[in-house]
């Protein structure tokens, strides 16, 4: 399937910044995690092992592996969890794949306040599709790539997750809001997309739903 009139349309929408995340998405060598065995060499942060990450998505059970049913990651790291998740999607799918790859991928929503890591995870997150094709020997148009990278661009969000709303109409209420804005006290909430991908068409609208 021919997704460039998709990938063109998306991104006339998409805001400068944006476009700066879609260009800014490659391809690694292999998956780049700090789970696999490498954390953070300042000490300041502790990265879940892969060994956890796998347990505790088992714990969950099959609804992981329902494209229908949305997943939010809201401390998501460099992808632990998020890449482990998609690739068990990935291997769930046995027609269409380029179509189901996708709405695999676009219920999948993660929140990162380090820009440092969201960057990385969008990366591995890139790669894991990358090399996923490559490696089953799976044929997909050229501009399947890119729409992947739409997709990236407006659900692994840099963002602050705050779960301490002690008055107005957001009290008790977990909220996410957009960085840097966060960083300078000016809190806009965030809003994630809602897609829509067949093999006919692919189009997504900001649901409006606080998350």
């Amino acid at each position: 399937m021919d997704f460039s009139s998709y990938v063109e349309n998306i991104k006339s929408k998409f805001k400068k910044e944006q476009l700066k995340t879609f260009d800014f998405i490659v391809c690694f060598d292999k998956l780049n995690l700090a789970s696999l065995g490498s954390n953070d060499i300042e000490g300041y942060q502790v990265f879940t092992p892969e060994h956890i990450v796998k347990q505790m998505v088992e714990a969950i059970g099959e609804d992981v592996l329902d494209f229908n049913k949305t997943i939010l990651e809201p401390t998501s790291g460099d992808g632990a969890f998020t890449t482990y998740i998609l690739r068990k999607r990935l291997d769930t799918i046995k027609n269409d794949f380029e179509a189901e790859s996708l709405k695999a991928l676009s219920t999948i929503y993660s929140i990162e306040m380090d820009k440092e890591l969201i960057i990385k995870q969008r990366n591995n997150i890139f790669t894991l599709i990358k090399l996923y094709v490559k490696e089953n020997k799976i044929e997909v148009d050229e501009s399947y790539f890119d729409m992947v990278k739409c997709i990236i661009t407006t659900n692994f969000l840099w963002a602050m997750f705050n779960t301490d709303n002690k008055e107005g109409p957001l009290f008790g209420i977990s909220v996410a809001y957009k960085m840097p804005n966060a960083e300078k006290g000016d809190l806009k909430l965030l809003d994630f997309p809602v897609w829509n991908i067949t093999k006919e068409n692919v189009t997504y609208h900001e649901e409006g739903v606080e998350v």
